[in-house]
């Protein structure tokens, strides 16, 4: 390891002339002279040399080597060598501290700097700040106060100040106050650059607000409108908030938004936001396209419209990279043209591109999620990675990740169990399983779960103990997900330590099962894992209440605790709450719960109105809502069963006959089976259904 330069300055040596010190001094001479204070044999580096070489550790993440060269200067200052520690050395040691995640280590360094007299600059604070973009609130109050304490000393915030803590805002999901930090921001003359859009449009595509990226948008424009000194601007800003749009739901936005920025394009976008992009000349780049067909991809669209993307990267001179052929695969796997796909892929390894372990993996997910799985093409892409047949790449974390997915479809635990194990035995690091594999490992369980109950509930033919199977008989498939589970817990990986997947899969096999005391543990791990919930979540956990009948007052527990986290409601758990409600023979409450899943998905169709898609203008309350409603009304007797047949009607004009039809079955269940009221059964059956 060798020395970093030295300055041409001289160090006075007592007892005689300077010695001139040379531009590079010798190898262990710094760690030599401070441990054997042998000051006056060798000519010691001078400070500047000291601060490069903490710099040079943090960078590395060495903090023990950080904090011995600390140590050092620290012996030199006692030995009065003319050493003296500056605003460098603390700002060097802050950045390790950060880097090396000793943040706690930080205070006493400014604590340390006001008692020698140094006073922070800028970068002091603003590399302290950077440590508190952890995600914890704790962390963004400590980064708040430290603004303050900023002005306090009279250093006034700059945009990097600012970009650090809407990081941390980001982080932690306070986007509230990232807001009032931006207004802060333009009050005080601090302009906002590409990373201050980047990092808001983190948080809100996190929280899936449409609305707010919209005005990110906004504010990008008139950023570019104002500004003079570049002819043709950099797309980042602008794809990162495709990308949110995509993450929200909202794919055909980001295709309008990337469009509005191809003058060939221009006349296809309308809206008077894209239309102000229309003046804008924006340098677009791979990552460009890439988004572009990222969006093309969650929007269902065709085969032919990836391919004119990459007729249009011709037409910029923009060179395709993986991701470009990664994503235009899994498009065309998406799309169930697996011909098409496994076509690309030979024609490049046969044009000299490298292929990669992700587009066979595109090819597996392609084939497990044909209905149903073709589990042949899938083992022997599989197998043919593995032996490296025929140029195939080797297989990495997410092929296995993928297989036992497809196992997963199937309920094929033994297997998925197998494919497992030989990535952890692989030789090769990046083969190891990661989350992904545990969690489909785990969801491999659950379906499982639902096809024994399948089976067992149908052998009970409309019994009285029909929802009564053997749920010990189960039990096992549920205590071999917590091992799992318990598992990924122990690793101090994040890449494979748990996330809101891992438990929202492991909390529905409880909700299959009925168990609500093991639901209700696993979310207390959840926090306590610091992983927040999410609807899913909270949905799944009313659906155990409905599964164990435990009443509404267990459900209306959890809706309490949804609004407590600042988790916002979907249709499914105001269908949740419906079904509850049916369950506890409450109709006013079941039919304010049906208002509410009708007005949730109005407002789901009202969104994508506004994106003109008309494809999704179709999609109406699940079946399961009105049979819930029917349940509710059926225990009203005669007086009832006006409602269930208006119900029936109006069902039948928004769905299939064949969707129509199961819910007419399910309601002869309901009649049989919780009403007991058979005299039902004739007006119901000719009904022609």
């Amino acid at each position: 390891m060798g020395f970093l330069s030295s300055s041409t300055s001289s160090h006075p040596h007592v007892g005689g002339k300077p010695a001139a010190v040379p531009r590079r001094a010798r190898p262990g001479v710094l760690y030599m002279a401070v441990e054997k204070k042998a000051f006056r044999q060798d000519p010691l580096p001078t400070i500047k040399d000291f601060n490069r070489r903490i710099s040079y550790h943090g960078k590395r993440k060495e903090f023990d080597a950080a904090l011995k060269v600390k140590g050092m200067i620290e012996a030199a200052e006692a030995l009065d060598t003319g050493i003296r520690r500056n605003v460098y050395t603390f700002n060097a040691w802050l950045d390790a501290c950060v880097r090396c995640g000793r943040t706690e280590l930080t205070s006493e360094a400014m604590k340390e700097m006001a008692r020698l007299g140094v006073k922070p600059n800028i970068v002091s604070f603003n590399t302290i700040l950077k440590g508190y973009a952890t995600g914890q609130k704790a962390d963004l109050e400590n980064a708040l106060a430290l603004l303050n304490e900023m002005r306090r000393l009279d250093v006034e915030p700059d945009v990097l100040s600012y970009n650090t803590v809407l990081n941390a805002c980001a982080e932690a999901l306070e986007m509230t106050t990232a807001k009032k930090l931006v207004v802060e921001m333009l009050k005080n003359n601090v302009k906002p650059d590409d990373f201050t859009i980047t990092t808001l449009a983190k948080g809100w595509m996190t929280l899936k607000n449409v609305e707010e990226l919209d005005k990110l948008l906004l504010l990008k424009i008139k950023m570019e409108s104002g500004s003079r000194t570049l002819k043709c601007r950099r797309p980042t800003a602008y794809y990162t908030l495709a990308d949110g749009y995509i993450r929200s739901g909202r794919p055909r936005k980001a295709v309008a938004l990337i469009k509005s920025l191809l003058p060939h394009h221009r006349e296809d976008t309308d809206g008077e936001v894209f239309s102000m992009l229309h003046e804008i000349d924006v340098a677009v780049d791979v990552n460009t396209f890439n988004v572009l067909l990222k969006a093309l991809k969650e929007s269902a669209a065709s085969s032919l419209s990836a391919q004119k993307v990459l007729m249009e990267m011709e037409r910029y001179d923009v060179a395709p990279d993986n991701i470009t052929y990664i994503t235009l695969v899994d498009l065309l796997c998406t799309n169930g043209d697996m011909e098409l796909g496994e076509a690309t892929i030979a024609s490049l390894a046969h044009s000299g591109f490298p292929t990669t372990a992700a587009m066979y993996n595109a090819l597996i997910k392609g084939y497990a999620r044909m209905s149903p799985p073709n589990m042949e093409k899938v083992f022997e892409i599989y197998d043919a990675m593995k032996e490296a047949q025929d140029g195939y790449s080797p297989p990495d974390h997410v092929t296995s990740a993928c297989v036992v997915d497809a196992l997963a479809r199937v309920g094929d635990v033994g297997t998925a169990l197998k494919v497992l194990q030989e990535a952890e035995a692989s030789e090769d690091f990046s083969a190891r399983p990661r989350k992904e594999t545990f969690n489909a490992l785990i969801k491999a369980y659950r379906t499982a779960v639902l096809k024994v109950r399948t089976i067992e509930e149908d052998e009970f033919d409309g019994d009285e103990g029909a929802d009564e199977f053997d749920r010990e008989h189960l039990a096992h498939y549920f205590n071999a997900a917590r091992r799992i589970l318990i598992r990924m817990r122990g690793f101090h990986d994040e890449r494979v330590t748990p996330d809101v997947i891992t438990y929202n899969t492991a909390i529905d096999i409880c909700a299959e099962l009925g168990d609500v005391p093991n639901a209700e543990k696993l979310y207390r791990e959840m926090i306590e894992d610091k992983i927040r919930p999410d609807v899913k979540t909270f949905n799944t956990l009313i659906k155990g209440c409905n599964r164990a009948r435990t009443g509404l007052m267990e459900a209306f527990k959890w809706t309490k605790e949804m609004s407590e986290m600042n988790v916002k409601p979907d249709q499914y758990t105001y269908a949740g709450l419906l079904s509850a409600s049916a369950e506890s023979k409450d109709v006013p409450r079941a039919l304010e719960y049906f208002q509410e899943t009708l007005q949730a998905k109005r407002d789901e169709m009202m969104r994508f109105r506004e994106e003109e898609e008309e494809s999704f203008l179709q999609l109406s309350v699940h079946p399961s809502a009105y049979v819930s409603l029917m349940k509710a009304f059926s225990n009203l007797g005669v007086n009832g069963s006006k409602m269930i047949f208006k119900l029936r009607d109006e069902l039948q004009g928004i769905c299939t006959t064949s969707s129509v039809g199961i819910c007419i079955l399910n309601l002869l269940l309901v009649c049989v089976k919780v009403a007991k009221r058979r005299t039902y059964l004739l007006p119901v059956c000719s009904s022609g259904l």
